[in-house]
């Protein structure tokens, strides 16, 4: 497993460093460990093999057997519900029961404004034998960490660029004052 440092995003290699921020200790690199109070010397292998808490233990990811993301609603589920429905001989009331629904919820999916989630629609297509899910194919990107996250040490940079930008104006206008 590879480690990260919180401030810059860098991979650490090697050793990591706990600094002290205020009052947040954090895993840094060694060049973001230049830079503040290094609080403790941790070699990587420590780091990635630590013992996850109870807590992290008891969480397990939700497993699907396909993958829900590549399943999309048809265009006029909202017409197919409704006339399956009628079809059937069915009251709103008695389908929302079957399906385990309110009976506004059936309202609002049959006049088109709200959306069945993957797992209503499929108890939906099995109850009122119609089809409401088509699979779509989706092309896969592959995107770099450095990418997706936003580490601490950029949301400071961020800071320190707007807090340049607004006290430089000040500056500015006060050292021109002051020749003048």
């Amino acid at each position: 497993m590879k480690l990260y440092c919180e401030l810059c995003g860098r991979e650490i290699i090697g050793v990591g460093y706990r600094v002290r921020i205020e009052k947040s200790e954090l895993t840094v690199c060694r060049i973001c460990a230049s830079r503040y109070r290094v609080v403790k010397v941790i070699p990587t292998e420590t780091l990635t093999k630590s013992v996850p808490s109870k807590r992290a233990r008891k969480i397990k990811p939700k497993v699907y057997r396909e993958s829900l993301l590549d399943l999309e609603l048809v265009d006029d589920y909202n017409v197919k519900i409704k006339e399956a429905r009628e079809r059937m001989g069915l009251t709103r009331e008695l389908l929302a029961q079957i399906v385990g629904e309110k009976e506004s919820t059936i309202r609002r999916i049959e006049q088109g404004v709200l959306e069945p989630t993957v797992e209503l629609a499929r108890k939906l297509e099995r109850k009122l034998k119609i089809k409401l899910l088509k699979k779509v194919e989706r092309e896969e990107k592959i995107i770099s960490r450095r990418t997706l996250d936003l580490t601490l040490g950029d949301i400071i940079v961020i800071r320190e660029r707007k807090r340049g930008e607004k006290s430089g104006g000040r500056k500015s206008t006060a050292s021109t004052e002051e020749t003048t």
